[in-house]
């Protein structure tokens, strides 16, 4: 293993400090990683292993203490120490629509790199990480080690000073874990940095050159495997009973010979205990005894401690993917009676700061990648076109041929119902689209494709923008798509070309405005379907309770008063004035401090809420 040789450490943590709420996840954590070095944080699900991570990528500011890399402060100077870092998170953060090639390039241009180098650096990567076969394939066609190594990949479009992995082999099977074992062999013989978690014992005991064992968000070990394998000292005696009701017996025969207490075990025909001394004779003492006492074993050896060993002596129990292990000092004091000035971290509600030319172009540049990537689902994935219009069809086909002869009466003299009818399905359409913003993001999110962007040195904002700027394309498609409608059941544009444009666009602003209120929603819930509902239960009533599909002298006086205010009916009415009489519409000015007012409010709170993740 390579072994850094420089003055400054690649990772550099002193006291750091992290609750949720009631949680402490991080509590005084303190250590060292060198430059060209594997690092291994070893330890239970909950541990905090993932915390740490997450703090050293920028993603999380910690509440007390400090943490650097490459003499950087993940706070103060987090732009600068995204440039030098890769992330490869839990699970496989690759967007599954895109072809495994498209993934590449999307991210090498987020990192900044032409769209020519993008495209070079992704052919170099799919042929070493043996994906040039599948390169075109979308990514939700690739097997559990294939996303991995795309995943990983992904990492590496710059060549990072430090990548952290976070558990990168869980869940996949040996052939599987076997190649990332080697890939990340490959990446120390190129001098990366690496600072890996894990939660299996024998990859620390591959892999590191240093590891540290982390419970309940305190490192209680540190040292090379060979170190920490010497704190338990001695040999372990290993016996396998033929009868596993014969334990307590063989344990208490095992003693007289000075073998110390059991591990835990879930076997009750195995006996793991440290050994009084080493060599032959404890063996043929332990047999002897064993056999005097007519304790028949179909196993008996003896072997030098293993890192399961510390686990267990350190913890009392042994590392679980359901976090169970606990430490028995994990409620005491840390570090004794060390003091330190903790680094307290108060983030403003809201930091603004004008960027400067370059930075205002590389965002420009970071909206259009993301923007790109976003309306590329919709090729993708066309049955969200047709989902997406086969609803507002039907609402079309229904009022137009069941409820037109009812509504009809009531419109005025000279307008048709599908006239009347179509430019609030234009609305209407937009309105339940807008849902999709929040889908969209929610999962993103659960995917940890965000937290890939969050990780990259690229214009946070660039992750919100492209989404609902994706979204616009799609709603000014879809209204097309509804213009072909309308046409087919006896809808035209009366007042010429340029109010044609006018109710397109009025109708686009409107849902401009909604999908930020929609990616508020991703952010503040958790999960898609959870985002998909809180958006219905605001569209439906907004929508039916306006003029989208009936005038509003047709409903109760006491609805009238609250139809008359709401952005649907005044965008409703906008947009059908656009289309059926020249001039510029009597609601226009109400409709447009509606949609100014939503973006005033809902951008800001977006962009507040997105940095409140950190």
């Amino acid at each position: 293993m390579a072994s850094g040789s420089g003055s400054t450490p690649a990772v550099s943590v002193q006291r750091l400090s992290k609750r949720f709420g009631a949680t402490t996840a991080l509590a005084g954590v303190d250590l060292e990683v060198a430059e060209g070095a594997v690092f291994a944080l070893l330890g239970p699900n909950g541990a905090g292993k993932t915390t740490l991570v997450r703090v050293l990528a920028t993603l999380l500011e910690p509440d007390a203490g400090r943490a650097e890399v490459f003499g950087r402060d993940v706070v103060r100077d987090a732009v600068a120490v995204r440039e030098m870092l890769g992330l490869t998170g839990q699970f496989a953060a690759v967007d599954e629509i895109l072809s495994g090639r498209q993934n590449l390039v999307m991210f090498g241009r987020l990192f900044r790199l032409s769209p020519a180098a993008a495209r070079e650096r992704a052919d170099e990567l799919l042929e070493r990480f043996e994906l040039a076969d599948a390169a075109d394939r979308p990514a939700r066609t690739y097997s559990g080690g294939m996303r991995r190594r795309l995943d990983l990949a992904s990492s590496l479009l710059t060549h990072p000073r430090i990548l952290f992995l976070d558990e990168p082999t869980t869940g996949l099977d040996p052939r599987s874990r076997n190649e990332i074992w080697a890939t990340v062999r490959e990446l120390v013989r190129e001098g990366t940095t690496l600072l890996l978690t894990t939660q299996y014992l024998e990859e620390a005991d591959q892999l590191a050159d240093r590891i540290a064992v982390i419970d309940h968000g305190r490192v209680i070990a540190q040292g090379t495997g060979n170190e920490l394998k010497d704190q338990v000292g001695g040999q372990i005696l290993e016996v396998e009973l033929t009868n596993p009701a014969e334990r307590d017996r063989a344990q208490a025969v095992l003693a007289r010979i000075g073998c110390g207490a059991p591990e835990p075990s879930e076997r009750a025909d195995r006996l793991t205990l440290p050994a009084p001394r080493d060599g032959l004779e404890l063996i043929e003492d332990a047999a002897a005894e064993l056999r005097r006492a007519a304790i028949e074993v179909s196993d008996l050896g003896l072997r030098r401690p293993t890192l399961d060993d510390v686990f267990l002596q350190l913890t009392g129990s042994p590392p679980s993917e359901d976090g169970a292990g606990g430490s028995p000092a994990a409620s005491g004091p840390v570090h004794g009676a060390r003091k330190l000035r903790l680094q307290r971290h108060a983030a403003p509600l809201l930091r603004l700061r004008v960027p400067s030319p370059v930075e205002l172009r590389a965002a420009i540049t970071d909206a259009g990648v993301v923007t790109a990537r976003n309306l590329r689902h919709f090729v993708r994935q066309p049955q969200l076109l047709i989902f997406s219009t086969i609803q507002p069809i039907m609402f079309v086909l229904l009022f137009v041929y069941v409820f037109g002869g009812a509504v009809k009466g009531s419109l005025p003299k000279g307008i048709s119902y599908a006239d009347f009818l179509l430019p609030g399905i234009f609305v209407q359409s937009v309105a339940f689209r807008a849902t999709q913003t929040a889908i969209g993001l929610a999962e993103d999110l659960d995917r940890g494709v965000v937290d890939r962007f969050r990780s990259m040195p690229m214009a946070r904002s660039a992750v919100l923008l492209g989404r609902t700027l994706a979204d616009l394309a799609r709603n000014v498609l879809i209204i097309a798509l509804m213009i072909g409608v309308g046409y087919l059941v006896g809808f035209t544009f009366r007042a010429g070309v340029l109010q044609a444009i006018g109710c397109i666009a009025v109708v686009a602003a409107f849902g401009f405005a909604l999908s930020w209120i929609f990616a508020f929603v991703a952010l503040t819930v958790r999960g898609a379907e959870a985002a998909q509902a809180a958006g219905f239960v605001v569209i439906f009533p907004l929508v039916f309770a306006s003029s989208v599909f009936v005038p509003l002298a047709t409903m109760p006086g006491w609805l009238q008063s609250f139809s008359r205010v709401s952005p649907v009916t005044l965008t409703a009415n906008a947009a059908r004035s656009y289309a059926l009489s020249p001039g510029t519409p009597s609601s226009l000015g109400e409709a447009a401090a509606w949609i100014g007012g939503l973006l005033l409010v809902f951008i800001p709170l977006c962009v507040w809420r997105y940095r409140r993740m950190s």
